[in-house]
């Protein structure tokens, strides 16, 4: 449930690397939903000089915070507090030309219907919107599977498969082809994904036969993406059996497994909770583009 403080408009700051102690205690109230924030905030201290983080206080503590990634074009608000969420939507509004022409607001369903009361402004639509909802696994309720030594993570050689399928899957998802919006960025994330071992396929004779990548580790949460089988090899139990053996490796280093869904996918959101997820928290995201930028593409007619 959110907070709405009858208060004047709160002071705005930047979070810098002074600031980690008190951006981790309040990630830290719930290190499982904010797993992805966490996570950036570790491995680079609020140092990382295109990315921004700016946070309201109340009584001394972090009550909201947003964070801007300046390559990544992620928007990504934390926090129950709508009026300081609004004051941070606003204050972002002035930061817009420092994020990509294509950026996406992530977060739980509240602060981003509270974000996107400010943000990013009139003008600008998204050019879609999903409603999720956020699932984690503990490993005690990891139901049982046979095991998969047939799933790795994705190397060099590997690189035409999760690229075709990254693709597939970014079209299926999101209704657009990485290929053609991002050629150039797309190719350097999927070098990036086969290099530093974020990837894992299960491929044999049939050609790739499940992906999904680990977008963000921690002690407490591992968080999964892009859980993909290619159409012509669903609904025989595959996804079940390989996303299953993941979950149970990623228990080594991490306490749980979290994603998030889209709330219309049923086959998807019945499989999770076969395997032992439960729901956390509704999620949603927005995806835009600012088509008035130079080289922006133009909406289709």
């Amino acid at each position: 449930m959110s907070i709405d403080h009858d208060v004047h408009t709160p002071a705005v700051e930047r979070l810098g690397p002074a600031e980690v102690p008190d951006a981790i205690a309040f990630l830290d109230a719930d290190p499982v939903l904010h797993v992805y924030l966490l996570a950036l905030v570790l491995r680079d201290a609020l140092a990382r000089p295109r990315d921004e983080y700016w946070a309201i206080r109340r009584d001394g503590r972090l009550s909201a915070l947003l964070y801007l990634g300046g390559h990544s074009g992620a928007v990504l608000p934390v926090g129950e507090d709508a009026a300081a969420l609004r004051a941070l939507g606003e204050h972002a509004r002035g930061r817009l030309a420092q994020l990509p022409r294509r950026f996406q607001v992530v977060g739980t369903e509240a602060a981003v219907a509270a974000l996107l009361e400010r943000f990013p402004g009139p003008g600008l639509v998204p050019r879609l919107s999903r409603r999720q909802r956020y699932l984690a696994l503990a490993p005690a309720a990891l139901a049982a599977r046979e095991p998969l030594p047939e799933l790795r993570l994705a190397r060099r050689e590997d690189y035409a498969l999760v690229y075709e399928s990254g693709a597939a899957l970014r079209a299926e998802e999101l209704l657009e082809d990485p290929r053609d919006v991002d050629p150039v960025g797309y190719a350097r994330r999927v070098e990036e994904d086969c290099r530093d071992g974020h990837t894992w396929v299960w491929r044999d004779a049939r050609g790739l036969v499940f992906r999904a990548s680990v977008s963000a580790l921690t002690a407490d949460a591992a968080q999964v993406s892009g859980v993909y089988v290619p159409p012509a090899l669903r609904n025989r139990g595959i996804a079940r059996r390989a996303l299953g053996e993941l979950c149970s490796r990623l228990f080594a280093r991490s306490s749980h497994v979290c994603l998030f869904v889209n709330d219309f996918n049923a086959p998807a959101l019945a499989l999770y909770r076969r395997l032992g997820f439960v729901e956390r928290s509704p999620w949603a995201s927005a995806f835009y583009e600012d088509v008035t930028r130079p080289g922006a593409a133009q909406p289709h007619a």
